[in-house]
């Protein structure tokens, strides 16, 4: 039988990434899919990229889609031009494309717009065997967010939707009362580089799938960026915190878990405070950021905003550790900053810290080792000395302590990049 053959048009001015895409087609889809010239009329079209680089090509996309409406069209966008992506929800388009795309995201997103017109009339041939794989159903727990969703959440998170009306309009994308409430901030490494060389993106999906099965489906979404992964999650409105539901928490430590003893994969969360109104959400993520880089209160691998100290004079204790953690530094000397006895500073430090002095100092000496270790080269002994440490043998074995590695091991690991 006949393979069935889409057309597709590619609208792209960039010539590089023109080039790109179609060497991908052609790759993926050789025979499946034609890439058509300008002047083939638009009813003959299945689907077509448009490149969206000023507000006019989004003119375009709607005349085109006025003479068509049966072609799939997907918008390839600047990132610039990401805040415009509502426009595609208006024109209700399902796929959307940003600069600069990843070829795994676009090759599963071609065949999931091929699946989606394998079954309507228009197509000019047929063939049951080509597209077996792409007609199956998605396993149960497979959720993932839509991009129309993804453009949403990431201008919400980044401060820039203000305005009522702008988020009642795009309430749509998510089903009632089910946007989420508080942000986890998200960073790691994995102590088995080799599996994952030449497959981005591995670790991070196997990230997501171990911390979303303890959640339903609409209850925890993802968004990905090149150095860390932020988990949205929706929690139940009897819980003031993510520490106060304990299966939540427990799904996650679970997690946690789980990755270090069968993938090697180390993951560190950083919590934000709970917020019910969506538009004040992007605190969430500032504080999830903070408290990822904040001394843990209780556990390295999973910390709270609100167990950061809240207290001005405590605070003002900790920026100066940090600004001078490389020195000698004295419980004394640090207590004066702020006029208090010993006794009572140290009381107090360890109150609002959940750490006694000496560890503090440890920990934030310790943040400054991981940065030294994974982008410079200077020995073990040498950073050891720079950061205060009697003897590189001390200094090891803290590191390893905290960390579950010694300094060396941990210069062997991989940082994880999530896109």
């Amino acid at each position: 039988m006949e393979a069935k053959v889409y057309a597709m048009k590619l609208v792209v001015k960039d010539q590089l990434e023109y080039e790109k895409l179609e060497d991908w087609i052609t790759e993926g889809f050789m025979g499946n899919i034609a890439l058509v010239e300008e002047e083939v009329k638009p009813a003959h079209i299945h689907i077509a990229i448009f490149e969206v680089t000023t507000w006019l090509d989004w003119v375009k996309i709607h005349r085109f889609h006025k003479r068509n409406k049966e072609c799939k069209i997907i918008p390839l966008l600047e990132p610039s031009l990401l805040y415009t992506s509502p426009l595609a929800i208006e024109l209700k388009l399902s796929s959307l494309l940003v600069k600069a795309v990843k070829k795994h995201k676009f090759m599963r997103m071609l065949k999931q717009v091929i699946r989606s017109i394998s079954s309507e009339a228009y197509v000019l041939a047929s063939d049951d065997e080509l597209f077996r794989g792409l007609h199956q159903e998605p396993k149960k727990g497979n959720h993932h967010t839509s991009p129309f969703q993804e453009a949403f959440l990431r201008r919400l998170l980044s401060g820039e939707i203000k305005s009522e009306e702008e988020l009642i309009e795009s309430r749509s994308l998510f089903p009632i009362d089910g946007l989420p409430n508080v942000i986890c901030f998200i960073q790691g490494f994995t102590r088995c580089p080799s599996w994952i060389e030449g497959q981005d993106g591995q670790a991070s999906t196997i990230i997501q799938e171990h911390l979303r099965k303890g959640f339903q489906l609409e209850g925890v979404s993802f968004l990905s960026y090149r150095k860390h992964l932020l988990m949205l999650i929706r929690i139940p409105s009897n819980y003031g915190s993510l520490k106060h539901w304990k299966e939540g928490e427990a799904s996650i430590l679970d997690a946690i878990e789980e990755l270090e003893r069968e993938y090697g994969i180390h993951i560190y969360i950083g919590v934000g405070s709970i917020y019910r109104e969506p538009l004040l959400l992007h605190h969430s993520y500032r504080e999830a950021y903070k408290a990822r880089r904040t001394s843990p209160y209780e556990r390295l691998s999973l910390r709270y905003y609100e167990e950061i100290t809240k207290d001005q004079q405590i605070q003002k204790c900790t920026d100066y550790i940090a600004h001078c953690c490389t020195d000698n530094l004295s419980i004394k000397q640090v207590a004066e900053q702020i006029n208090f006895s010993v006794p009572y500073f140290s009381r107090i430090f360890k109150q609002e810290t959940g750490r006694n002095f000496v560890e503090y100092v440890t920990f934030v000496r310790l943040q400054r080792a991981v940065w030294l270790l994974r982008h410079t080269n200077h020995t073990i002994e040498y950073i050891a000395e720079e950061l205060g440490f009697n003897t590189p043998n001390y200094f090891s074995g803290t590191f390893k302590k905290y960390v579950g590695l010694s300094p060396r091991e941990y210069r062997g690991t991989k940082e994880i990049i999530f896109i």
